[in-house]
């Protein structure tokens, strides 16, 4: 039994939109991921040579990457018992693989453009994605990597548990117009961040070099 006065573990997720739609899809995590590892490099002018103040100077956000590991399982119980359902986790699998699909319409419709002469058809849009990890990491991203491992079968070999192994390019408000949600989405993470590095530093070098002690 849990106990009264323990937190709710809140659960990771990724959320797609097909603007200007602003209904969501959820794909929730069953299972939080164990580890998170992320990649930040500098944006930084003139790709980082120069002189005098232009050494310092800063282009934009830095490009991040995000890498994660999403596991699935149909054989956890939440179905009532332990038997896994028809299927088996190839649900959960469709709806991250769309993400990165063009629907069977937009196939379509383009097919038929080419058919009757259109000169230039335009790629379909990704749906816009947010990855929702915590209160303090919800930020656009776009999949750049994605691997599944399916590691067991039920018998219509449905796959019943699955890893998912996928890397995310984080978007920021240098990569977005000004006029999308995710330049705003992205703008709201960098100042729950600088709140964040106001509790984490000190203003006083005491502590590293001696009382009274100055390096400028």
């Amino acid at each position: 039994m849990t106990a009264p006065f323990t937190p709710k573990t809140l659960r990771g997720a990724i959320i797609s939109f097909k603007l200007p739609d602003p209904a969501p899809s959820v794909i929730v995590f069953q299972y939080n991921p164990a580890s998170l590892s992320r990649t930040l490099e500098a944006r930084t002018a003139g790709g980082g040579e120069g002189a005098g103040e232009e050494a310092f100077r800063i282009a934009g956000a830095p490009n991040e990457t995000i890498k994660l590991e999403i596991e699935l399982d149909d054989t956890d119980g939440t179905a009532g018992s332990d038997t896994p359902r028809p299927g088996g986790v190839l649900a959960q699998l469709a709806a991250l693989e769309l993400l990165i699909a063009p629907s069977t319409a937009m196939v379509i419709a383009n097919t038929i453009l080419a058919q009757v002469g259109t000169i230039e058809i335009i790629p379909p849009q990704a749906p816009f994605t947010v990855l929702v990890f915590g209160q303090h990491r919800i930020v656009p991203v776009r999949i750049a990597e994605f691997s599944i491992s399916e590691d067991e079968f039920g018998p219509d070999l449905a796959p019943i548990r699955a890893k998912v192994s996928l890397g995310l390019k984080v978007l920021t408000y240098s990569d977005l117009q000004f006029t999308h949600p995710g330049h705003h989405l992205s703008l709201a993470h960098q100042v729950s961040k600088e709140v964040l590095a106001k509790i984490a530093t000190a203003g006083s070098l005491d502590a590293v070099l001696g009382s009274g002690q100055r390096i400028l």
